[in-house]
């Protein structure tokens, strides 16, 4: 079981066609491929939790199987803030940067 519901990816397979970050090849639409299907993995664990804590209302789920969704879908959003918070921090930081 995976506590986060994230994939975890090799980085050193990003960029697989040869050519150098800067660019707007492969590189770009690898991660934007990420992205989407981190996005999506998050959307579908809150599905699940939301699926359970109706079975678990309905008698067809036990209460501890919803917690354990919800623990789920709560660490999933928690990494996905964490990782939102540094790409807009390292954004920030490369914005004031000065340059001449």
């Amino acid at each position: 079981m995976n506590p986060v519901g994230l994939t975890l990816t090799n980085p050193a397979n990003l960029n697989t066609s040869g050519s150098s970050l800067g660019s707007h090849g492969a590189g770009a639409s690898t991660f934007g491929a990420l992205l989407k299907g981190a996005i999506s993995q998050l959307e579908s664990s809150q599905a699940h939790a939301n699926q359970q804590i109706t079975g678990a209302m309905t008698g067809q789920v036990t209460i501890t199987g919803a917690m354990v969704a919800i623990a789920e879908a709560q660490s999933t959003l928690d990494v996905a803030t964490a990782i939102r918070n540094n790409v807009v921090q390292a954004y920030q930081t490369i914005m004031n940067m000065s340059v001449g």
